[in-house]
């Protein structure tokens, strides 16, 4: 949607409950993704793209080639998977919206089926959730 939801708002990331330390560790690390891929990371919700398949790769390739990476990659792999599965993201995955590389270049697009699934996870992970804490709060 066009809203300017940020990225970093806990209550629009996730809903699952995450010690804050970690959430914390995983915002540092997209924080280092928008640093170094600002043409493929973003923080407004209506400035996320839909990454490339497989993007994760090209991320290792230049994470590989750092000197003193400043994390592990399981950790950059958790936080690649926290962001692509925030509202924003998952949102942005409509059938035929482009999917970014790196540095911001279409290269394919959101087939229906991805389209579709994106669908289907934003609704189970943050539709279901808050009708059920809606039904909790109205007990």
């Amino acid at each position: 949607m066009g809203s300017l939801v940020t990225l970093n708002s806990p209550s629009e990331i996730t809903m699952n409950q995450q010690p804050e330390s970690i959430k914390k560790d995983k915002l540092q690390i997209i924080d280092w993704l928008i640093e170094h891929f600002p043409n493929a990371f973003f923080k407004k919700g209506n400035q996320v793209k839909p990454l490339q398949i497989g993007i994760f790769d090209e991320i290792i390739d230049f994470y590989e080639r750092l000197d003193t990476p400043p994390f592990s990659k399981k950790a950059l792999r958790e936080a690649l998977s926290y962001y692509s599965s925030s509202p924003a993201y998952l949102n942005c995955q409509k059938p035929n919206a482009a999917r970014v590389d790196l540095f911001g270049n279409e290269v394919d697009v959101v087939t229906e089926e991805q389209a579709k699934y994106a669908h289907q996870r934003y609704q189970q992970r943050y539709v279901e959730k808050r009708n059920q804490g809606l039904k909790q709060e109205t007990k």
